[in-house]
């Protein structure tokens, strides 16, 4: 599994339209280009930080070239809008060492 975590620089006034944008933006990325998902988090000084789960490098390489449909794309430019791109930028690529995250409580014996 890859791992490509974000910083997202919001322009004054548009977050909501970002964390709209975002949201429908990362169901595209999911149904079109074979991502696993993202979470969006808030650190505590208030960056947005998204951390994206691919199955691997080569997926997360060749998304760039995959167009989605019409609808999403438009989410996908509304996201941009509401973004300063230039101080908006990827923290860290990695892969995954070991994965121990659960949906269901541990089964502790």
């Amino acid at each position: 599994m890859y791992i490509v975590m974000f910083e997202f620089v919001v322009k004054p006034g548009a977050q909501q339209q970002f964390l709209d944008a975002w949201a429908k933006t990362t169901q595209g990325i999911y149904l079109f280009k074979g991502s696993l998902g993202s979470r969006l988090h808030r650190d505590k000084s208030g960056a947005l930080i998204a951390y994206a789960q691919w199955p691997d490098k080569a997926t997360w390489e060749k998304a760039a070239d995959i167009q989605m449909s019409p609808e999403y794309e438009a989410f996908r430019a509304s996201m941009h809008e509401a973004l300063n791109l230039e101080s908006t930028r990827i923290l860290y690529e990695m892969e995954v060492e070991t994965d121990y995250l659960q949906r269901r409580p541990f089964a502790v014996e």
